[in-house]
């Protein structure tokens, strides 16, 4: 009983925070009622398990950056270089249009919060080392600085959201055209 208990849990919890992350990314102003008649969850469900609307915004924030890393997993396997890898990234991360808006609409929102904190500055530096092996196999310029290409690369994030709210591509496409731009603003 209680393993379909859980299961049951785990399944209003995944419908709330992707009903959550639709309606609020739409409607900062989205009520915890709006956000659970669109999960299709009673209040009562989403308020056991989210007490306020901050705790269930953490939880969709926590949601979003740990399928960016799940959506990453296999790019260090597969990789033939550093500078693939950063090809192989853009293009997992690509798709997750719906949870990148997001997490740009949240603003900064993580500032206020030590666990979304740890979280983004483990992925920063995540992408750091894969600068710096990239400049050790020679295929980023050693004179630029670490922190300017990850904020180039946050920022490339950036442009494709924007890209794709203004003029829709297809994912890949535009996976490929950051990578170009990347490559030809930082690589030899």
């Amino acid at each position: 009983m209680t393993k379909h208990l859980d299961a049951r849990i785990q399944k209003s919890q995944a419908m709330i925070l992707a009903a959550g992350m639709v309606l609020l990314s739409k409607n900062s102003e989205a009520t915890l009622s709006d956000i659970a008649r669109e999960a299709g969850v009673g209040r009562t469900t989403l308020y056991r398990l989210y007490d306020t609307k901050e705790q269930l915004i953490k939880a969709i924030a926590i949601h979003c950056l740990e399928v960016f890393d799940a959506a990453t997993e296999h790019v260090e396997s597969e990789a033939k270089s550093a500078l693939h890898a950063f090809h192989l990234m853009f293009r997992a991360i690509f798709p997750l249009s719906a949870e990148m808006e997001f997490l740009m609409k949240l603003g900064n929102l993580e500032e206020d919060d030590p666990e979304l904190v740890a979280i983004y500055r483990k992925q920063k530096e995540e992408i750091a080392q894969l600068v710096e092996s990239a400049k050790a196999e020679g295929s980023l310029s050693k004179d630029r600085p670490t922190p300017w290409i990850v904020n180039l690369v946050e920022g490339l994030f950036y442009m494709s959201w924007i890209t794709l709210n203004e003029n829709p591509m297809e994912h890949d496409a535009l996976a490929d055209l950051a990578f170009h731009t990347f490559c030809h603003g930082v690589a030899r």
